[in-house]
């Protein structure tokens, strides 16, 4: 008696088995989406861009959006560990955060060096420069040298000229 009971226990947990098998099979159908091909002029078009140094000293407020290259900038002032002011032309500095990947790799930036960076242009406000300081992105004895502007570029990639 024993062994027909084993026998149908492995015939139930063998249909067990396979319908489980069967129900995800549908599970996976009813997730597939079809999937189009990236155009190669769709990837030319979604490229990054220069932003415009003039444009962004006359109105910086205008870049909030924009993610691209800022090339061959003087840097006007190292204001910490993580943050530094950018010359844009005579009258005019503009501030930038380093990305956590960046101040993680010890990446320092002095007055009078010319950088290119890569990033992505976001609103400033007291409060944010605030926290700049409170994180210790900014050292505390140059707080007020933060530059005035409507926004900031986060720096994901910085090289030297």
């Amino acid at each position: 008696m024993l062994r027909g009971a084993s026998t149908g226990l492995m015939v139930v947990a063998v249909l067990a088995v396979v319908g489980f098998m069967w129900w995800l099979d549908r599970k996976a159908d009813s997730y597939g989406t079809e999937v189009a091909p990236v155009l190669e002029e769709e990837v030319v078009d979604s490229a990054p861009v220069d932003i415009s140094i003039a444009a962004l000293a006359a109105e910086p407020g205008a870049a909030v959006g924009e993610t691209g290259y800022l090339r061959s900038v003087p840097v006007a002032q190292r204001l910490g560990r993580g943050a530094f002011a950018l010359q844009l032309d005579s009258a005019s500095t503009y501030p930038v955060l380093l990305s956590a990947d960046l101040i993680q790799m010890d990446t320092q930036v002095y007055g009078g060096d010319v950088v290119t960076l890569y990033g992505h242009v976001f609103t400033l406000n007291d409060s944010i420069r605030a926290v700049w300081v409170e994180q210790d992105a900014v050292d505390q004895e140059n707080a007020g040298a933060v530059p005035i502007s409507p926004s900031f570029i986060m720096a994901d990639s910085l090289s030297f000229n």
